[in-house]
């Protein structure tokens, strides 16, 4: 199965050797995201900001399964060509979680307890249980 990550504002893909075992890390240029290409996959992952990235792949491209890990607040999702999409947030996110867009009773929301706003610990194992 092939797999796209999107990182966040600010985050170097470097910070996440861990995750390029199972995904491919898709280069960001912040300065502009519009030009982003990324390959074909079956899982898109965003992280924080990245994850308007991921959203964006799949409106255009159906995706299994779109994985949006600390979703920045915003007002609704658009229309998604996704069979599945999780929501997770580590419970230490409470702005986030508070501020999250109606959700299709068809997805699911994981909070990762104890985990503040980055992909280590127990939130990187579980991002890797549901991509792998």
């Amino acid at each position: 199965m092939k797999i796209n990550f999107y990182y966040g504002l600010g985050d170097n893909p470097s910070n996440y050797k861990a995750l390029s075992k199972w995904a491919h890390i898709v280069h960001v240029d912040w300065n502009r995201p519009e030009k982003v290409k990324a390959p074909k996959c079956d899982i898109a992952v965003g992280f924080s900001m990245g994850c308007l990235l991921a959203l964006d792949y799949s409106e255009k491209h159906r995706v299994k399964k779109l994985i949006l890990c600390s979703l920045p607040s915003c007002e609704k999702i658009g229309k998604v060509k996704a069979d599945e999409i999780v929501f997770m947030f580590g419970s230490k996110e409470r702005y986030l979680i508070k501020n999250l867009p109606k959700i299709p009773m068809r997805h699911k929301v994981i909070i990762v307890p104890g985990a503040h706003h980055e992909i280590k610990g127990s939130y990187r194992k579980k991002l890797l249980e549901l991509i792998k």
